[in-house]
């Protein structure tokens, strides 16, 4: 079987020519964890990025208008955007399926515009508005949320960008022509539809698929964001050149400071001095603003830890891996035999068949989230439910895999060096003592060096009380390799 889930792959194109039309590789199997960031725009020397950061600032402020006009009642779908997964960006490990900007965040900022965002587009302090701010105060508000909502609001560039590669370098029959509602008509106040010659899956209703430009993605949090905010408060706070406001905010500040605070007393006590004195934000932001030309540099470094790493390690072991996998495809419905068959697999590709080379990039090894990513390929195709981060009673597991309601696996991975590694496995004592195929429990331990192996042997015999591992802990050597002439 012949696998090919990276875009250019797919496509059979060179790799080369997406890098010099400046859009991302996709990854067509799962989410790649690279996030849009509207900052990006602002500061970039493009005009036409410079422009659709104009348009979302623009857009906004229409939905603010909308959202205080006590004239009519709020029509709640305006003010809610679902998450487009045809880019394959976000925090999926599995597929490309998001929860997107629903009723309650539509609920949420309607009060906003109506309180404490209510000088949205009326800034004095900082430049320009920017859709970010709406996501500093409060928890939750992350690098996907800011994403999916820029990606709604720039989407007929995104669909424009994807189709003007697609005349120029794809084959007629690896398009189709869609009708996609990107367009927002103020006059109507709902989105009209364009039509589009876009990539797409080559099946009778497969879906189309969006490209990127790699120079407005990064792979952590926004530029301006909610933890940044927060990490930079004593600096906004002292800066401020108005004596008599920069003493009211230090003072409040304090005062709601215990004797020895911890980081929530400290979290809460910033929440509570921005909600007290709001254009704190707006001095935030202006601070951002003056360092907008560090944006980019930070952000090309982080994404390149993704586009140099994780894509070439997906395409090598789609190459050398995946395609001598083909039982894979010809399963009975047993998830724990299934999912302990291809972590051993993994495990005799990455210890004999130089499948380690994939989590080494310019002297660094791979995170976790590397081979877990890598582990979700050997699913591919497979028709039993393969879900990431699920809760099963003993705190969230890597992936669940599971073949109806009544048969389950939950399969974790942990890095040896990892300083929660013994507790981790401490947990699951009593499971490890059984090493029968009714074990619903695998873990998976990677190993960079033979100390790190070692280590591993010695906590489980301490745990176990017993040399010998037990079936459902696979520990992978991934420490590099002599060539078979050298041995």
């Amino acid at each position: 079987m012949e696998l090919k889930i990276i875009f250019s792959d797919y496509f059979q194109i060179s790799s080369s020519t997406l890098e010099k039309y400046g859009a991302l590789d996709i990854c067509l199997s799962s989410d790649l964890p690279l996030f849009i960031d509207p900052f990006l725009l602002f500061a970039s020397e493009k005009p036409e990025y410079q422009t659709l950061h104009d348009k979302i600032v623009a857009h906004l402020v229409g939905l603010k208008n909308i959202a205080i006009d006590k004239t009519t009642s709020t029509n709640l779908q305006l003010f809610q955007f679902p998450e487009r997964e045809q880019n394959w960006l976000g925090l999926c490990k599995y597929g490309n399926k998001g929860k997107g900007l629903g009723p309650v965040f539509a609920r949420n900022i309607i009060n906003a515009f109506n309180g404490f965002y209510a000088n949205f587009g009326d800034e004095t302090i900082s430049s320009k508005s920017h859709i970010e701010k709406l996501t500093l105060v409060g928890k939750g508000i992350g690098r996907d949320f800011i994403s999916d909502f820029t990606t709604n609001l720039i989407l007929e560039y995104l669909l424009e960008y994807t189709e003007t590669f697609a005349k120029q370098h794809l084959q007629p029959n690896q398009t189709k022509t869609f009708s996609v509602r990107c367009r927002f008509d103020s006059n109507f106040k709902t989105w009209m539809p364009r039509d589009f010659v876009l990539p797409y899956f080559y099946l009778e209703d497969g879906d189309f698929i969006i490209l990127t430009p790699l120079d407005i993605l990064t792979k952590d949090d926004a530029f301006i964001c909610n933890s940044d905010l927060h990490a930079s408060f004593r600096k906004i706070a002292n800066s401020l050149e108005n004596s008599t406001l920069r003493d009211a905010i230090n003072d409040y500040f304090r005062k709601l400071l215990p004797t020895s605070p911890k980081k929530d007393d400290i979290d809460h006590a910033i929440t509570a001095t921005i909600n007290k004195f709001p254009e704190i934000l707006d001095y935030y932001i202006r601070i951002k603003e003056s360092e907008k030309d560090q944006a980019h540099a930070v952000s090309a470094e982080k994404r390149a830890e993704i586009v140099k790493e994780f894509v070439p390690a997906v395409r090598a072991f789609c190459d050398s891996i995946i395609a001598a996998g083909s039982d894979f495809f010809t399963i009975k419905p047993d998830s724990y035999t299934e999912a302990l068959k291809r972590a051993i697999y993994l495990k005799e590709v990455i210890e004999n068949n130089d499948g380690y080379r994939i989590f080494y990039h310019n002297g660094k090894t791979a995170s976790e989230e590397t081979i877990q990513r890598i582990f979700r390929l050997t699913w591919f195709l497979s028709p039993y439910d393969v879900n990431s981060e699920v809760n099963n009673g003993r705190g969230p597991a890597d992936y669940k895999v599971s073949y109806g309601g009544s048969d389950s696996t939950i399969v974790e991975f942990k890095l040896a060096r990892s300083s929660s590694l013994e507790k981790n496995l401490q947990n699951q004592t009593e499971i490890y003592k059984k090493a029968s195929k009714a074990i619903s429990d695998i873990k998976v331990v990677l190993c960079y060096t033979v100390t790190e192996i070692a280590k591993v042997k010695k906590i489980l015999k301490k745990i176990t009380g017993d040399d010998a591992i037990p079936e459902n802990i696979i520990i992978i050597d991934a420490t590099p390799k002599k060539s078979a002439s050298k041995v």
